[in-house]
């Protein structure tokens, strides 16, 4: 994984819920971040596309653009 933001976890577990589940969440079952949880909903957006077929064969360009499109709503809730 780079060092971009990631926006922390989409589905933070709050410290004294954790403590009523007996667990204690740490960085490593915090799950996927908000960054790759806006990816997987952009992806979801371009496979609604009329182009989604047709541009299927270059998984990796569908995958940049996803996580294009992730930063950029990161980088609009800073504002």
């Amino acid at each position: 994984m780079n060092n971009k933001d990631t926006g922390g976890p989409a589905f933070p577990v709050h410290p004294d819920m954790a403590a009523q589940l007996g667990c204690v969440p740490s960085q490593s079952d915090a799950g996927m971040s908000l960054r790759d949880y806006f990816a997987s909903k952009a992806l979801t957006v371009y496979w609604s596309g009329p182009d989604a077929l047709e541009a299927s064969n270059d998984i990796d360009a569908i995958a940049d653009w996803c996580y294009c499109m992730a930063d950029a709503m990161l980088k609009a809730r800073e504002q």
